[in-house]
């Protein structure tokens, strides 16, 4: 057998075990408890979810929407509360190890945190330094004015760049249904906390070239979620 025959042979061999299962998919719903980063203000919540793709090969991946309604405390209130919507998509690549009575797994995916309802009043520039208001001048109150009212309509609606990595297992119930549980944790990137550092920095700018007072600038970070979910999965 000539070499390029051996290297084809060697290569079907190794997608044989890697890929060889049967390309059957499969659809899971799962509920999950979900934590957001405390600079979300956004407390602890149940969540329902889908997901669906080829998650049960040896290599495998799947696509997950998840949907959340978790409460904020509101500013300026006492107690008082509203709830907003966290929907999470991603695509996820999947590695399993095929043991006999279950089979653990690992993966990790990317995609997209969209938010609502989320609090505008963290993310205002500061017209005073406790309670002493700064002395601008009104052009300067109205370039402070209107940055602040485009971080209060950027804050009504993120969307977030997330990257996930989870541990899980699946047990068989039968031929076509498993239990499932999955932790995961989502390392979320701002696009918010970009405008707002920015904006932040351009008007902190401007007032500190005209009156020598550094205001103080909102750093952008990336914030930790993390996931902890049961679900049923159908393979077909």
């Amino acid at each position: 057998m000539s070499k390029s025959k051996w290297f084809c042979a060697a290569v079907a061999g190794v997608l044989s075990l890697g890929l060889g299962q049967p390309a059957g998919a499969d659809l899971s719903a799962y509920i999950g408890t979900i934590g957001f980063d405390k600079s979300a203000n956004l407390d602890r919540s149940m969540g329902l979810g889908l997901r669906w793709g080829k998650s049960s090969r040896i290599i495998g991946g799947e696509t997950s929407l998840l949907l959340a309604r978790p409460t904020r405390k509101v500013e300026n209130t006492t107690g008082s509360k509203e709830t907003a919507t966290a929907l999470f998509y991603e695509g996820r690549l999947m590695v399993n190890i095929p043991l006999k009575l279950v089979v653990p797994f690992a993966n990790v995916g990317f995609g997209r945190i969209l938010l609502t309802s989320t609090d505008a009043p963290q993310t205002q520039i500061p017209t005073d330094i406790n309670g002493v208001p700064l002395p601008l001048t009104p052009e300067q109150q109205q370039r402070i004015e209107t940055a602040n009212k485009v971080l209060k309509a950027v804050s009504k609606l993120q969307q977030n760049t997330a990257f996930s990595y989870g541990l899980g297992a699946r047990k068989s119930l039968n031929s076509r249904l498993d239990l499932r549980v999955d932790l995961r944790q989502y390392a979320v990137f701002s696009v918010k906390g970009i405008v707002t550092q920015k904006l932040q920095e351009e008007a902190a700018g401007q007032v500190q070239d005209l009156t020598g007072i550094a205001l103080p600038v909102e750093k952008k970070k990336t914030v930790l979620y993390e996931e902890l979910s049961l679900g049923v999965s159908f393979r077909f």
